[in-house]
């Protein structure tokens, strides 16, 4: 990598209180506009090293350095589950960070309307979690995360939930903005198939104690579409990765 990472991982490790190595020896550094997929086995510490990414765990030992002035203020954070907060309408819950953050409701009515529009969120600002399907509630959620303008973003499997034709349909969305905006981003998911659809680059981790067992380039092009699922150079992309993947868990 000749440019400055966005982020950087050096001897990254995490031990629980319990006495449990979630993480060893992490050495990862993240290039500006990329966007990288952490695949792995259940439990090898996926999500604990999205966390430590995102300051909201401490290392036990190593360092996390930025390579920009203030990306730290400039993150976003996709969970497994939307969680919204039920009380409130749509466009409300796109409007918390910026509220916490101090801005007023006039002030960013228009950025909230292009970020609810981006995700086809348009004609729901009003609507209440409750009232909305599992792909919409997960809409809601990433435009929460975009309202704030992020330089990074970073999502802990956010559609392992959902049915497969949702979760194509928002894969297709994000890749989509991705490419508008620029940011650069860091997907957690244990689905071969959906990593090599997003990502420019996968790193694969072994069981735990998690270990960066092999850092693969995805050599298709973008834009990609729905077409891409059934051709041939995606489906020998998903084979090595799959092959890679299989000798982490044995």
């Amino acid at each position: 990598m000749t440019e400055t990472p966005i982020v950087a991982l050096k001897g990254v490790e995490k031990r629980f209180r319990q006495g449990v190595l979630a993480l060893a020896g992490i050495d990862l550094a993240v290039a500006p506009g990329s966007f990288l997929s952490i695949l792995g086995p259940s439990g090898c510490g996926k999500s604990t090293l999205l966390r430590i990414i995102a300051g909201l765990a401490p290392p036990s030992a190593g360092l996390v350095q930025y390579g920009e002035s203030g990306v730290e203020r400039r993150l976003g954070f996709v969970f497994q589950e939307p969680t919204l907060m039920p009380w409130a309408s749509v466009w409300d819950n796109v409007y918390l960070p910026l509220r916490l953050a101090g801005q007023g409701r006039d002030a960013v009515a228009s950025r909230i309307a292009e970020t609810l529009a981006s995700l086809g969120l348009e004609g729901f600002e009003k609507a209440y979690p409750r009232e909305l399907s599992g792909g919409m509630r997960m809409r809601v959620s990433i435009a929460r995360a975009l309202v704030t303008e992020p330089r990074l973003l970073l999502l802990d499997e956010p559609f392992a939930a959902l049915d497969e034709l949702t979760r194509f349909r928002l894969n297709e969305d994000l890749l989509r903005l991705w490419q508008r905006h620029h940011w650069t981003v860091i997907f957690v998911t244990h689905s071969v198939f959906e990593s090599v659809f997003l990502s420019s680059r996968i790193v694969v981790m072994t069981p735990r104690p998690g270990r960066l067992l092999a850092d693969l380039p995805i050599a298709l092009d973008y834009p990609r579409d729905a077409a891409l699922r059934t051709a041939p150079r995606y489906v020998e992309e998903c084979q090595r990765v799959s092959r890679v993947l299989s000798e982490a868990a044995a």
